[in-house]
């Protein structure tokens, strides 16, 4: 294949996909059947007695639960929520996810499911540092067997290497 149908190649493809990426996150919101944080902040009343399913953060631990913060996408708080009758293991400061029934006074009184994203607040940075080391240990060892002939734009395997068996 010429580098000039490769390349022609991979513009198109990039281009459809970010074609599609901007589509997903512009009908995203109108197609999940639960509020988002900014149909919280618009309508608070509109989902009372309903199934929702919440993400928020947890910023008081209760006895018959937690209270949490449900954000808008600029980090405004959309609404309070309490979820009773969870023990589920949460610092202050963790994310969790919610689904239950939302009743008029902004509780979740029984929780169908609890899932802790987070535990802590600094869980978020311990995910994304393990995920940087794994793709540099990844891009390290495929490196290793292969390097990139920018002439040709393709992958050649290293001379001497001992990726022939």
């Amino acid at each position: 294949m010429r580098t000039t149908s490769r390349l022609v190649f991979l513009i198109t493809l990039v281009c459809i996909t970010a074609t599609l990426c901007v589509h997903y996150g512009g009908a995203y919101d109108n197609n999940w059947p639960h509020p988002s944080g900014e149909q919280l902040a618009e309508n608070p009343d509109g989902w009372d007695g309903q199934q929702v399913l919440l993400f928020g953060t947890v910023t008081e631990q209760t006895t018959t639960g937690f209270v949490m913060h449900v954000e808008k996408d600029d980090g405004e708080i959309a609404r309070v929520v309490e979820v009773r009758g969870s023990n589920a293991d949460v610092e202050t400061g963790g994310v969790v996810q919610v689904h239950g029934t939302l009743s008029d006074s902004g509780t979740v009184q029984t929780a169908e499911s609890v899932v802790v994203v987070n535990e802590g607040p600094g869980d978020q940075r311990y995910k994304l540092g393990a995920s940087v080391a794994g793709v540099l240990l990844v891009v390290g060892a495929f490196l290793r067997y292969w390097h990139i002939d920018l002439r040709r734009m393709r992958f050649v395997a290293r001379e001497g290497g001992e990726h022939d068996g």
